[in-house]
């Protein structure tokens, strides 16, 4: 199993998740349609979630454990260039 499976959730539904933009783009600017919903009393209304939100709802991605795997590539990375600059230096003494 991968270090990120959030991201490999991610990764394998890349390119669904762009067609699927694509097409809701395509929908507002051309035909001006939008998401919307009913609300409690009845009344439709423009969905007031990003996005962003609602491909992670739909494909089952975890966006707060998606956000933390974040926090530790780039920590990695930090570690990694870390190591590198500190052989550098250990090189030119």
């Amino acid at each position: 199993m991968s270090d990120y499976p959030e991201h490999e959730k991610l990764r394998a539904v890349r390119e669904q998740a762009q067609s699927i933009g694509e097409f809701l783009e395509w929908a507002h600017a051309e035909r001006g349609w939008q998401l919307a919903s009913y609300h409690e009393i009845g009344e439709l209304a423009p969905v007031g979630e990003s996005r962003e939100r609602m491909f992670a709802a739909y494909f089952e991605i975890d966006l707060v454990k998606l956000e933390a795997e974040k926090c530790a590539m780039l920590e990695k990375v930090r570690e990694i260039a870390e190591r590198l600059l500190e052989r550098e230096r250990e090189a030119k003494r």
